[in-house]
């Protein structure tokens, strides 16, 4: 039985991880979450732990307390929600630093599946800059990673965002359409192309979970993200 860590589990791609991997029973899993009974509604098999990002004590219980032999790391969060630059880069990038740090020192090391942007591989701007640098870190520490790379985001947020929500009902059925009929199998039109939470999800869990021979560390996006079992 393996034992997966969420964290950003009541986001939009960490919600879809939950309902999925209440689903399965090769593993048990656990959400580090800010108030307990977060999920409920959710999965009756989480197991919520109530964690702070920037308490090295939590963090030490992390391969101890908390068995952990997966981390899905869907932390994430939006300028103006965060309220500045700095708040911003501290939970999409101090937070995802924090937990690659404190899993780095364990053996044997657990793998680290972390969900980023479409762009992160060129940024330029204070978003994708942000999620590039977690990229980075992760990359850096001599951990087996699954970077994902989903570009427009569609699911049922519990929070409003006007530009998802215009991009949803503007350009993703037309856009995605197209991309079926026109395009099938071409890597820069699906690099861009909306894809639902449940989608990524399901693509993290496939490759970090159902396919041994992904084991490793690889960057999944674009066409492979929406059709995970094409990955090269």
């Amino acid at each position: 039985m393996r034992n997966v860590v969420i964290a950003g589990a009541t986001g939009l791609v960490g919600r879809e991880l939950v309902r999925q991997l209440e689903a399965r029973r090769d593993v048990d899993f656990t959400a580090l979450v800010r108030r307990a009974g977060t999920l409920r509604s959710l999965s009756g098999r989480v197991k919520e732990v109530v964690f702070d990002y920037r308490s090295p004590a939590d963090l030490e219980r992390l391969g101890t307390e908390i068995p952990c032999d997966l981390l899905l790391c869907a932390l994430g969060t939006t300028l103006k929600k965060a309220g500045s630059p700095a708040a911003f880069r501290e939970v999409d990038l101090g937070y995802p630093a924090a937990l690659i740090t404190r899993l780095a020192a364990l053996q044997p090391r657990p793998a680290f599946a972390l969900v980023s942007s479409a762009g992160a591989g060129h940024p330029r701007g204070l978003y994708l800059e942000t999620k590039a640098e977690a990229e980075k870190v992760l990359v850096a520490s001599g951990l087996p990673y699954l970077i994902v790379r989903p570009s427009l985001l569609l699911g049922d947020r519990e929070e409003f965002r006007l530009a998802e929500r215009l991009g949803a009902f503007l350009l993703a059925k037309p856009y995605l359409a197209a991309a079926r009929y026109l395009a099938p199998r071409s890597a820069l039109i699906w690099r861009y192309a909306p894809i639902e939470a449940s989608q990524v999800a399901k693509a993290l869990l496939w490759m970090s979970l159902d396919n041994p021979q992904a084991a490793g560390s690889r960057v999944l996006s674009g066409l492979a993200l929406h059709h995970p079992i094409l990955a090269p």
